[in-house]
């Protein structure tokens, strides 16, 4: 288990050196900077989860050139924006109580299970060398104690990063317990990563939740209260701090072994239509209002239409204008359904995902459940069990679409849910242009190109038809 890391910015080399000393005794691993250019250079191009930060307030922008503070507290205030749970410790000569008061302001506090929660900035003077040191040592104990927890992961699960490690401990910090089973319930067009958790203290089991790692905790109100409590699932507790910015939302789960929808589309094709089917039902009992927009402003939800022409067009594709009007249902939509996101729990089908919700045309949801099922990684037809590209030339958006595939029956009941959901023709072949021609910005779309001949067989059909609208 490597040590965490500490990023450090100090212009003036003696103090740079004790600085180091108090961190790298305490067990942080330290990136060192002299000035703001080259620390910003690092901070755009890194992935590292940094959990400390210790600044100088004075500070050039380039060695040997002039040092201000007005320098340090724009390096501050990028470091409290993008890296909005990490604890700053920023040193001064000069430390006014209008500096103290712009430091702290909103900055927070970091968990603590014991004693009082750890407030996320402080500000020293340089003199102060054993407070810094009682702060340094207070946070790696935090950690260590998040880094204590085990995890346990299921059979055949992929590697998890550094920060899905953490996101988990800290799931499990907040339980208080000391181990953490996971297995991956995968992803969406967010790529967030979603698990089915049993949390575990030194006296046994305590808990079977789903998490999910979010940007953003969801405001209240949208598609979770307007679908019936039986096909949503209810989020117990949002989490945030020490997490690289990231929030954990933690949902109640009712059985012993829920499972994704993803996982029986296969073996059970018929099974998933019907499991999901009330899901569909009620999505498309939400109420909506008819409108004629742009194509453009109907597709604005997945992707910028002027986008799209430099996605498209190098794999001929000529995408038509964004002028077009298309007739439409506007509705609160779930924006991101795609299979994965779909839970199955006591045989009943509950949305778990609804980082995504949006306002937009309602055959939104089935295109999106249709096509994620083709390239989504998890998806377990993508590549080469997928329909190829002969049979998305003569049967995509027919109800004859899979019909010699093992997965047909699932591919005909979301055509169903299509045809009941689509306005027009132009809202139907827009959007499916606008999904398919986002899915060129994905790497793990790009690696593939089996996916990629699919992806753009699917984008010409579309934008043939809606040129042809």
């Amino acid at each position: 288990m490597s040590n965490p890391i500490a990023v450090l910015v100090e212009d003036d080399s003696q103090q740079a050196d004790v600085s180091r000393g108090v961190l790298e005794a305490a067990g942080f691993e330290v990136r060192g900077f002299d000035s703001i250019a080259p620390v910003l250079e690092y901070l755009h191009a890194s992935t590292d989860l940094i959990d400390l930060f210790v600044l100088d307030r004075r500070l050039p922008v380039n060695m040997g050139e002039p040092a201000t503070d007005e320098l340090g507290d724009e390096l501050l205030n990028e470091v409290r924006s993008n890296y909005p749970d990490a604890r700053l410790i920023v040193f001064t000569g000069f430390a006014t109580i209008r500096h103290v008061q712009d430091a702290l302001q909103g900055s927070g506090q970091l968990p603590a299970q014991d004693g009082q929660p750890i407030d996320r900035v402080t500000v020293l003077e340089k003199d102060q060398s054993l407070e810094f040191k009682a702060q340094v040592e207070q946070l790696r104990q935090l950690l260590q104690s998040l880094d204590d927890i085990e995890i346990i992961t299921s059979s055949g699960m992929a590697t998890l990063s550094d920060l899905d490690k953490r996101v988990l401990r800290r799931l499990a910090f907040d339980y208080r317990a000391v181990s953490i089973s996971v297995s991956s319930l995968g992803g969406g067009l967010t790529d967030a990563s979603v698990w089915r958790c049993d949390v575990n203290r030194t006296e046994g089991h305590i808990a079977k939740v789903v998490a999910k790692r979010v940007k953003s905790s969801l405001a209240r109100g949208g598609l979770p209260e307007l679908l019936p409590r039986a096909n949503t699932t209810s989020t117990t507790a949002t989490l945030s701090g020490l997490m690289a910015g990231s929030r954990l939302n933690v949902l109640q789960i009712a059985g012993d072994a829920p499972y994704a929808l993803m996982d029986i589309i296969a073996q059970e094709p018929a099974r998933a239509v019907e499991l999901a089917k009330p899901i569909w039902d009620v999505l498309h009992g939400v109420t909506a209002q008819q409108k004629t927009l742009s194509v453009a402003e109907l597709c604005d939800s997945l992707i910028a239409w002027h986008e799209l022409p430099g996605l498209l067009n190098p794999h001929g594709v000529q995408v038509p204008a964004g002028t077009l009007t298309a007739t439409t249902r506007v509705g609160v939509r779930h924006g991101d359904l795609h299979p994965g996101n779909v839970l199955i729990d006591n045989d009943q089908a509950v949305l778990i995902d609804f980082d995504s919700t949006t306002f937009a045309a309602g055959v939104l949801d089935p295109i999106t459940m249709l096509l994620s099922t083709l390239v989504h990684p998890d998806s377990p037809i993508r590549g080469a069990l997928w329909p190829d590209v002969s049979e998305i030339n003569l049967r995509f958006a027919t109800a004859d679409f899979g019909q010699n595939h093992v997965c047909g029956p699932w591919f005909r009941g979301v055509h169903e849910w299509v045809e009941e959901c689509r306005s027009s023709q132009r809202e139907h072949w827009a959007l499916v242009l606008a999904y398919t021609g986002r899915q060129l910005r994905y790497n793990d779309v790009l690696d593939d190109p089996e996916t990629v001949s699919r992806v753009v067989a699917i984008a010409q059909r579309a934008a043939d038809a809606l040129a042809a609208s």
